[in-house]
């Protein structure tokens, strides 16, 4: 009980310090240095930002659509999956599937005037296989994850698109 009480004093005097205002000893100079700021620069600055931060979300926009797009058309889409016989009669299917969780989007400003920001898309794509004794049982088929493969996509902003 009485740690308690000891523990309580000091938080509410710390709390008591940290709230009380602070007097300056005025024998003591106080030192202040002042930076000089060109308001057209700083202004340059926050449009800069602005706009790259706008274009990412245009890429980040623009990078969703690209990768279920990637996902739809792969090859081995789980509507085109792969499926083998094996040689003890049983069956294998295997397919491909863009985990979109796992995407990243980067945009950075190029020195280009042609191409001035440049972005990256990052995703991680996951190969599923499952064995059957029918091909018509792989609808039901539980999918296991065989391999991770990593991917990475580089565009370029050109004329107002991305490329």
């Amino acid at each position: 009980m009485n740690n308690i009480i000891v523990k309580l004093f000091f938080v509410v005097a710390a709390l008591f310090m940290l709230s009380s205002p602070v007097v300056a000893d005025e024998t003591t100079p106080v030192k202040v240095s002042f930076m000089d700021v060109d308001p057209a620069d700083a202004q340059k600055v926050l449009l800069k930002n602005q706009a790259l931060a706008l274009k990412r979300l245009e890429f980040e926009i623009f990078a969703k659509s690209k990768v279920q797009q990637l996902d739809r058309n792969h090859i081995l889409s789980r509507s085109r999956m792969e499926i083998i016989k094996q040689l003890d009669g049983t069956y294998l299917a295997r397919y491909h599937q863009i985990d979109d969780s796992t995407m990243r989007v980067k945009v950075r400003q190029s020195q280009s005037s042609a191409v001035p920001y440049v972005g990256t898309i990052s995703y991680q794509e996951k190969v599923l296989e499952a064995t059957s004794n029918t091909p018509e049982q792989f609808d039901e088929s539980l999918f296991a994850v065989v391999e991770v493969i990593p991917n990475r996509h580089i565009f370029s902003y050109q004329k107002g698109v991305w490329k």
